[in-house]
């Protein structure tokens, strides 16, 4: 037993002796060979002051080190250049370095590097991807400038003053990924810059972590290129973004080959901007993101968002923008569905948003807040680019001008989702206060023979579901006018003290749901007779069909001239103490009851052309008009065949027109 014990003894510090001398031979052979080795079998040219080798460990430090390429020109390889004060290697695989010249090791540390690197070019794919030159779990870095750039000189990575300690860093050659990935970090740096992907990239003034929490100052992404070479060689994008701010802060930051995820982000006075290309984008087979966007929690403060027309002209602008969004995801699986990511919850916070809305109008609020389930905007415009009669010259044929403004406009009970690539939308409540609508359209342009739907063809034309089970229009003011050729100004009528309720706007795509559409209004006619109409449509109905009815009080006779004087070429005085109509129609027929009552109504026939009274028939038709309300009939029946390329206001005023006509006149003047 003795025996055996001391043969081991003998075998185990044998091998002891042999490891202590291998290390020893070969500390000497790096320390006297590694020059030379250096010198003939590799593409550097490197100097130090003194080396140091332990093969137990894995282990080698140097002092004073510079380096070299030998052939700059050379980018089949990776060029390096520089120095550094101290670098120390773990766990360094010394065989694949002398053998593949491939660094791969445990940890590396450098002291002050100093350091300027060029990757390869990357050869031709091939079914084995051919390996990264580095290999490092672990990289240390001590008050360092580095600068990493592409085969073709492209700055990929630089940083000044860095103070680095990253576990399992890789390095990744493709241009759809992030250029490096790590699982955790500490980092300070300043003049930071790192590119993604071909088009953008980062930078920032400082960067520094304090216990986790990433700090950056004076942030920009920006574009690597301008706009028109952009249009050119990325026609499958539709817009170039860019954004920067004074200060951004995360509590927790993680990027991946795959993925950049970041928690409790704040951006502080950040400047946005969206440019689009002129036209769509060329349709292209949907590609996955190069890397996953996990946004746990982010918050603009008081930020600046504008859009870019592809000439540089502002189409939408916000002056001051605070947001918050939680849970925000975009991932290979959220890409598959039309709006392609995710979120928990949101709040958009706007003052003075301007849109340009296409060839005639501007938009404006003067605020807005946007939430998941309501929107409640203030001091809503809806502008005219032109005056009327620019607008006249400019339009084809018969369209409407609108100017409109709402002091309040707000929406509760707001659910919208995609289902089967089509939007979902629920409102159980819009509100709209003080609305002051003017809709204005001139008869001089050739008539436009496109067929004006009823509203609950509209409703039923949409292709998504819709359902506002409240619309309430609150003290308003709607004007319309129209003008023509042989008039002196347009005709106007117009309703104040204006409020409205609806109830089930729908556009009939739920199965088994309520089609029928009620509406009810109250307002003062001409700003001075009491109004009440009761309105109803159904939006299942092929046909069209739809009921209308209610009265007006109280209206001076001279109230309604600014309307009939250019459509019956008649004025009138007196007082219409009553006016009820009880109108049903459908797409192609108006019929129902009409009745007037009134106190020493008179009129006034008047000249087609001039527009001047005609007094002998001024007299006449006195004579027939029935004076003496109590001499009326009960009612009259209406019967009016509706102009398709008219509207539906049209359409109503014709059966008030044909009443006013059968009431006031027992001959045709």
């Amino acid at each position: 037993m003795k025996k055996t014990l001391k043969i081991c003894g003998i075998i185990l510090g044998g091998i002891l002796l042999l490891i202590l001398t291998v290390n020893i031979g070969f500390s000497l052979w790096l320390k006297y060979k590694l020059p030379d080795y250096l010198k003939n079998k590799t593409p550097y040219k490197i100097s130090y002051q003194s080396l140091n080798v332990e093969i137990l460990s894995g282990s080698i430090s140097a002092s004073d080190i510079k380096v070299s390429t030998k052939n700059p020109a050379d980018k089949s390889s990776v060029a390096i250049s520089g120095s550094m004060e101290n670098l120390n290697i773990s766990r360094l695989g010394i065989i694949q370095l002398l053998k593949n010249k491939r660094i791969e090791a445990s940890t590396i540390q450098l002291k002050k590097p100093d350091l300027t690197i060029r990757l390869a070019t990357a050869k031709v794919k091939s079914a084995d991807k051919e390996p990264m030159p580095f290999s490092i779990k672990n990289v240390i870095i001590e008050n360092g400038n580095i600068t990493i750039s592409s085969a073709s000189d492209q700055k990929l990575f630089s940083a000044k003053n860095l103070n680095l300690d990253v576990n399992n860093i890789v390095l990744n050659r493709s241009t759809d990924a992030l250029p490096f990935s790590l699982d955790s970090y500490a980092l300070a740096a300043g003049d930071f810059y790192v590119q993604l992907g071909n088009v953008y990239a980062l930078t920032a003034a400082t960067v520094k972590t304090t216990n986790g929490k990433l700090d950056i100052s004076d942030f920009e992404m920006k574009s690597l290129i301008d706009f028109k070479n952009w249009e050119k060689n990325y026609k499958s994008q539709k817009s170039l973004f860019a954004i920067r701010s004074k200060s951004l802060s995360l509590d927790q930051l993680v990027f991946s080959k795959t993925k950049l995820a970041l928690k409790n982000a704040r951006i502080l006075n950040p400047e946005m901007t969206i440019q689009n290309r002129e036209s769509a984008p060329l349709k292209k087979v949907k590609k996955k993101s190069g890397f996953d966007l996990d946004f746990q929690n982010v918050d603009v403060i008081n930020g600046k968002f504008s859009i870019l027309n592809s000439v540089g002209k502002k189409t939408m602008t916000i002056d001051k923008l605070d947001a918050n969004m939680s849970q925000f995801l975009m991932d290979e699986e959220t890409s598959k569905s039309k709006i392609p990511f995710t979120y928990k919850d949101f709040k958009i916070k706007g003052d003075r948003l301007f849109y340009d809305a296409g060839k005639y109008y501007t938009l404006t609020l003067s605020s807005f807040n946007v939430f998941p389930e309501r929107i409640d905007i203030k001091q809503f415009n809806l502008n005219p680019k032109y005056s009327r009669s620019e607008f006249i010259r400019m339009i084809p044929m018969e369209e409407d001008l609108y100017d409109i403004a709402a002091g309040r406009i707000q929406v509760s009970g707001l659910d919208w989702k995609y289902e089967a690539d089509q939007p979902d939308i629920t409102m159980k409540q819009l509100t709209m206060q003080q609305v002051d609508a003017n809709i204005f359209r001139s008869k001089i342009p050739k008539d436009n023979p496109k067929e004006k739907f009823l509203y609950s063809k509209v409703l039923r034309n949409l292709k998504f579901p819709l359902l506002v089970e409240n619309l309430n229009v609150i003290d308003s003011r709607l004007v319309y006018e129209e003008d023509k050729p042989d008039t002196n100004g347009p005709g106007k009528v117009f309703f104040t003290n204006f409020n409205m309720q609806v109830r089930n706007i729908n556009s009939n795509k739920r199965k088994g749901a309520v089609t029928k559409v009620p509406i009810a209004i109250n307002c003062r006619f001409m700003d001075v007779s009491p109004m009440k109409v009761n309105w109803n449509f159904d939006t299942a109905n092929l046909r069209d069909a739809f009921i209308i009815a209610g009265y007006i009080r109280n209206l001076p006779a001279s109230d309604i001239n600014p309307f009939i004087k250019p459509y019956m070429n008649i004025t009138a005085t007196g007082l219409i103490t009553g006016l009820n109509f009880d109108f049903k129609g459908n797409n192609d027929l108006m019929t129902g009851k009409f009745r007037i009552t009134h106190q020493d109504l008179k009129v006034n026939v008047l000249d087609k052309d001039t527009k001047k009274k005609k007094g002998f028939l001024s007299a006449v038709a006195n004579l027939v008009v029935k004076k003496d309300s109590e001499k009326f009939p009960e009612s009259v029946d209406i019967e009016v065949s509706r102009s398709k390329d008219r509207s539906f206001f049209n359409f109503y005023w014709k059966g008030i027109e044909d009443g006013l006509k059968k009431s006031l006149l027992v001959i045709k003047i």
